[in-house]
């Protein structure tokens, strides 16, 4: 792999524009959107993630980058969603994946009140994500996600109700550390995650490992039995001060729920 040229990566990796037709906007970010669409050389359902045209990307930016994605092809679980492919032969720069069709967890544990969990869906939710983070601090080379929470968790198909099995996908792992800043590409090496579910190495800008994946978990775990974000209450700026100084979300939110457990 580390001998190979951008050329021999793209021919297994690039799935050119023209296979694909997008149907919907299912989701919107700062600086990209994801539509359902059809890649027409498998008639597959899939996501295609657009990243803005104003992020630019350099030469040898485009090199790590298709390096990155290489590998994360490989990557086969259950519960991660499946990477096909980018597209680099046209502007925006698009990312072709699985497409899951029950939304982002997020969704479900915070703008769903409707919708009462039992124990037996918040454990499998769990279950599912411990998975999928075991295979990828497993894999080699090991992948750290850096950018673990509930909005990067996928459900397969959707949760109605207390009979619904969930099924949890993972995605977004390895692609953290390409963040567009100032509408350029930059690898990040420090503060790629987001803040309400970041280890306090990543806050203080210190060296970490896969265990910074570990506290976001347990982060998720806080918002899937609590259904709550984490330290929501409190202004963005003080986040960072209190995970630092070892404070954790108050589980006031969630005491019936774990009273359970």
């Amino acid at each position: 792999m580390a001998g190979e040229s951008e050329d021999d990566l793209l021919a297994t990796l690039e799935i050119p524009t023209g296979e694909l037709i997008l149907e919907s906007r299912v989701g919107t970010g700062c600086t990209s959107e994801v539509y359902k669409g059809i890649w027409t050389r498998t008639h597959t359902v899939v996501a295609i993630k657009q990243i803005s045209e104003d992020a630019r990307m350099r030469s040898e930016q485009q090199l790590a980058f298709v390096r990155e994605m290489s590998v994360l092809t490989q990557v086969r679980h259950e519960n991660l969603v499946q990477l096909y492919g980018v597209c680099l032969d046209t502007r925006p720069l698009r990312i072709v994946t699985e497409f899951c069709g029950g939304g982002a967890a997020f969704e479900l544990l915070h703008h769903s009140p409707q919708i009462d969990l039992v124990y037996s869906q918040q454990i499998k939710m769990c279950r599912d994500v411990a998975r999928a983070m075991c295979y990828l601090h497993t894999f080699n080379p090991m992948i750290i996600h850096r950018d673990l929470k509930s909005l990067n968790l996928l459900l397969d198909k959707p949760v109605t109700g207390p009979t619904d099995e969930p099924l949890v996908k993972v995605c977004d792992f390895g692609v953290a550390k390409f963040q567009v800043q100032d509408g350029d590409w930059g690898q990040m090496t420090n503060q790629a995650g987001t803040k309400h579910w970041m280890a306090p190495e990543m806050w203080t800008g210190s060296t970490y490992d896969e265990k910074v994946d570990v506290f976001s978990y347990a982060m998720v775990i806080y918002e899937i039995i609590c259904r709550e974000v984490p330290f929501e209450e409190e202004e963005p700026t003080d986040v960072g001060k209190y995970t630092v100084a070892g404070i954790r979300p108050d589980m006031e939110f969630g005491e019936e729920q774990f009273q359970k457990m």
